[in-house]
C-alpha cells in the first residue's frame, strides 16, 4: 500500500510523482456516496449516460437524496438514465422516493418483485415506478451504453454460469465451506460487471456467500477485475471468489457501525496482489488493525455531524489507468489497469 502526501498540485508517493491534473473528457466516473452504511453507487459514462445503483436510507431530512444530488452535480448531470435496485432492503432502496421527487429518472431496473414481506419498501417502489419503464433483468442481460460494456452477472438468486474468460477449475474451491442457500432479498441482489477498455469494475450488491460461491466454483466465471466494490458492505465474504477475482483495488461502502467486519477485512487483506483497500467510512466498532490506512478512508467520524464525503474513481481514456479520489481532502492515487 502507498503513503500519499498532497503537495501543491501534485501527489507524492513513495517512489513516484503523479500529477493531480486529470485528463479532460472521455473519462468514466464512479462515485461511492456516503449513505452511512447503506449503498449508493453512481456511474457517469464518457458520453454522460448515468446509472445509479441504490439510494440509501429513508429519512425525513432526505439526507441521502441530497448527498446523491451533490455527487450528480459534481459529475455535471441533473437526471438519471437508469436506476438499479440491487435488492429490496431499507438501506438500499429506502431513499428512492425522496430522490425521485428531486431528480428525473428514465428507467428502473430490478431483479423482479420483492420476496420478503416489506410493504413499507415495496409499495413506495411501485408508486415511484408507476407509468415509468421498469425492467427486471437476468444474468447475461446487458445495458447498451456507448463506449463500454455493462453486463448483469447476478439477479433473483441466479448467477452467470458461463465463463467470460477461459479458466480452469478454481483450486480455492477445494477448501471452501458449504453454506445454506439464502432465499431472501440479499441472495437475489442484482450485480454487474462494467468494462471500459482494459478496465473492469464489479459490483455485486449484498450478494450472499452461497451466491458468491456459485460465481467462483467450480470455475471462476468472471475472471479478474481491477476494481471491486466489496460485497455486502464488507461482511460475509467468500474468499474463493474474492481471491480468484484478484482485484487491484477494493472499495467498501460501509458505515461507522454497519459493515466493515473484522472477518471481512481479513479476507480482503489477503487478496493476492491487492494494492489498496479504500473505505467510505471508518468502522468504529473494530480496531485500527481492521481498518485501512487513514488516507484511504473518506469519513472518520460517527454519523451525527458527518459531512458525508464520497470516494470517486476516474477511469481515463481506453481504461488504461484510473485514479481514486478521496472527497475528504482531494488526495488521490492512480493505478495502471491490469
Amino acid at each position: 500500500m502507498h503513503v500519499l502526501l498532497r503537495v501543491g498540485v501534485t501527489v507524492l508517493l513513495a517512489s513516484q510523482v503523479i500529477s493531480a491534473q486529470m485528463p479532460s473528457g472521455d473519462t468514466l466516473d464512479i462515485y461511492w456516496i456516503d449513505v452511512e452504511g447503506g449503498s449508493a453507487t453512481l456511474i457517469v459514462t464518457p458520453t454522460n449516460e448515468s446509472i445509479l445503483m441504490d439510494a440509501g436510507w429513508p429519512r425525513s431530512d432526505e439526507r441521502d437524496a441530497q448527498r446523491i444530488q451533490a455527487a450528480m452535480a459534481d459529475a455535471g448531470i441533473d437526471r438519471l438514465n437508469y436506476f438499479i435496485t440491487s435488492h429490496f432492503h431499507t438501506d438500499h432502496v429506502g431513499g428512492l422516493t425522496a430522490l425521485a421527487d428531486r431528480v428525473a429518472i428514465d428507467q428502473f431496473i430490478d431483479h423482479g418483485d420483492s420476496v420478503e414481506d416489506n410493504p413499507e419498501l415495496w409499495n413506495p417502489y411501485l408508486a415511484v415506478v408507476a407509468g415509468k419503464t421498469r425492467r427486471s433483468v437476468n444474468p447475461g442481460d446487458a445495458l447498451h451504453l456507448s463506449g463500454l460494456e455493462f453486463m448483469f452477472v447476478t439477479s433473483n438468486g441466479q448467477t452467470l454460469r458461463s465463463g467470460l474468460s477461459p479458466s480452469g477449475p478454481n483450486a480455492l474451491c477445494d477448501e471452501a465451506s458449504s453454506t445454506e442457500p439464502d432465499m431472501g432479498e440479499n441472495g437475489r441482489s442484482v450485480g454487474y460487471l462494467l468494462s471500459f477498455g482494459s478496465f473492469q469494475f464489479l459490483n455485486l450488491g449484498d450478494l450472499t456467500v452461497d451466491r458468491q460461491h456459485t460465481l467462483a466454483c467450480p470455475v471462476n466465471t468472471l475472471g479478474t477485475v481491477d476494481l471491486l466494490q466489496v460485497p455486502h458492505h464488507g461482511n460475509d465474504l467468500a474468499s474463493e471468489l474474492l481471491w480468484a477475482l484478484m482485484p487491484q483495488v477494493t472499495i467498501s461502502s460501509q458505515g461507522p457501525h454497519k459493515g466493515g467486519s473484522a472477518e471481512g477485512f481479513e479476507v480482503i487483506s489477503r487478496i493476492p496482489e491487492i494494492e489498496d483497500m479504500w473505505q467510505v467510512h471508518r468502522a468504529l466498532d473494530t480496531d485500527d488493525a481492521h481498518n485501512t490506512e487513514a488516507q484511504l478512508i473518506a469519513n472518520h467520524t460517527d454519523e451525527d455531524g458527518c459531512p458525508g464525503h464520497w470516494l470517486k474513481a476516474t477511469v481515463h481514456q481506453d481504461g488504461r489507468s484510473y485514479t481514486v479520489i478521496n472527497g475528504r481532502d482531494d488526495s488521490r492515487q492512480t493505478y495502471i489497469s491490469r
